[in-house]
């Protein structure tokens, strides 16, 4: 159900900037209600009637309203602002309040309150937002970051939290893109992209045109409780912002080239959960898969085929990944893809063209980046619930850590190696559950491929690994994590079989 924003005005008392904020002075914008983004008017900055100090450009929440850091790597500076759905005296009945000083110290910068559904889509949450470029004049941020780490206590009151980035100075009745964070009852921190943040389809029509993968033009980051689509997820929530932390060292180009037209955005933070996600109407399964620890794990997915960690606590036992979070075309654990052209004889493959891009975003711990192709002994196939493959797999690793490797039968060494697709590759012949597992290792670390996977398939073949009247069944990239691994991301995925 869409929502609309409405225009409301908190007037709050800016303590670094020693300002009252006028009627007006600033844009709507936000990610409101069901639907994604509205919001009120709210201080805009401007002139300060101290000088103005920079802070600690490590974090951006410091009890202070006012942020003045644009001569500092960073450069970012304006206010840290409270937008809702209404206030009591205006007789709306807000779904939110705000303290009488909004940011302090010790707690951060909080909203409280209870949402409610209204089906005529006033009610739509609230949030707290900050100017990524006011310096007496609104605009666009173009300076050196490009993510923030950020940190939120306290409990979501069974709401869904939208983090997203509004595209202008005036964003009246206008959806911004963001990022969709589950409900927490125990605050949340993960790592938050200009790219990350998308526009749903539903808000097209709704004035949000970021493009897909790319950094739009922010103006301004919100973090908003979104109000309940459902009377089962209406709440009362008590939410500070503890940490805002600028990123600006990435590896990512936050590129998605092989989806034109993508569908699915959402989290997941159940050990085992999953979503479809589309890539040129193409179905995928993105999934947490937290197979080796319950200590716990998220993911943030979408559109299309895009997904990044933003919560891992697992730490691997006995040598084995905590969790492979990942993507897939076929069937596992009785979820399947639909139009996959899988199973597929392997002796009837053409071509199986696929494009992985993917980055660390300055993740810590030991990951790898691979994919993990399964294999049948029938061309027929296994069956729906197959949870490991009947013939065996092959994996071909982007990245390797040092202190980990793939299963090996050679004392812990690779066995041979080959080029495939202009690339210089170590093979390591191993075992997985008692099946035989092929792991082609990159030479050189790479962030981005684009292949034919039969390549290695029948280079396989050729070796008498993999017989030509299997199945090809399955295939699947993302990170096998045995500790950390926050803020791996793929920013590009697709498969095509023929």
């Amino acid at each position: 159900m869409l929502r609309l924003s409405r225009c409301t005005l908190f007037t709050l008392l800016f303590v670094g900037g020693c300002f009252l904020a006028p009627a007006g002075s600033g844009d709507n914008g936000g990610t409101g209600g069901t639907g994604g983004t509205g919001g009120t008017v709210h201080p805009s900055g401007g002139t300060t009637a101290a000088p103005c100090t920079p802070g600690d450009t490590t974090n951006l929440v410091s009890g202070s309203t006012h942020i003045c850091d644009a001569n500092t790597p960073i450069e970012i500076q304006g206010s840290i602002y409270a937008y809702g759905d209404g206030t009591a005296a205006n007789g709306d009945g807000a779904s939110c309040t705000t303290a009488t000083s909004l940011c302090s110290a010790s707690a951060g910068c909080c909203m409280t309150g209870t949402t409610v559904v209204d089906p005529l889509y006033a009610k739509w949450g609230c949030g707290i937002g900050m100017e990524l470029n006011n310096i007496g004049v609104k605009s666009a941020y173009a300076g050196p970051v490009t993510c923030f780490n950020i940190t939120l206590t306290g409990s979501s009151g069974g709401n869904e939290v939208r983090i997203g980035f509004t595209q202008s100075t005036n964003t009246t009745n206008t959806v911004s893109p963001f990022v969709s964070v589950a409900a927490f009852t125990n605050g949340w921190s993960g790592q938050v992209c200009f790219t990350d943040a998308q526009c749903p389809s539903w808000a097209v029509t709704k004035g949000c045109t970021k493009a897909v993968g790319a950094p739009g033009t922010p103006f301004d980051l919100q973090i908003q409780v979104a109000a309940g689509s459902t009377t089962a997820s209406v709440g009362a929530f008590n939410v500070c912002v503890t940490k805002i932390e600028p990123v600006t060292d990435q590896g990512s180009t936050g590129t998605t080239d092989s989806c034109s037209t993508v569908t699915g955005q959402g989290s997941l933070s159940g050990q085992y959960d999953t979503a479809h996600v589309t890539c040129n109407e193409q179905d995928y399964i993105v999934q947490n898969n937290a197979w080796g620890s319950s200590a716990g794990q998220t993911i943030t997915y979408g559109l299309g085929t895009k997904f990044k960690v933003t919560v891992q606590n697992g730490t691997g036992v006995g040598g084995a990944p905590s969790s492979f979070p990942s993507i897939f075309i076929g069937s596992n654990a009785n979820h399947p893809t639909t139009g996959s052209g899988l199973p597929k004889q392997v002796s009837s493959l053409g071509t199986v063209q696929t494009s992985w891009t993917w980055a660390s975003n300055g993740a810590t711990g030991s990951y790898d980046a691979t994919y993990d192709v399964w294999f049948s002994t029938s061309a027929a196939g296994d069956p729906p619930s197959t949870t490991v493959p009947s013939a065996g797999y092959l994996m071909v690793w982007l990245y390797k850590p040092t202190d980990n490797q793939p299963n090996s039968n050679n004392t812990g060494n690779s066995t041979a190696s080959a080029t495939i697709g202009g690339k210089n590759w170590n093979l390591w012949v191993g075992t997985s559950n008692n099946k035989p597992c092929y792991s082609y290792v990159a030479q050189t670390n790479l962030n981005s491929l684009s292949f034919d996977l039969n390549l290695f398939i029948q280079d396989a073949v050729g070796r008498q690994y993999i017989q030509p009247t299997w199945g090809l069944t399955n295939v699947f990239a993302g990170f096998e994590i045995w500790n950390g691994g926050v803020g791996l991301e793929t920013t590009d995925f697709a498969v095509t079989i023929n």
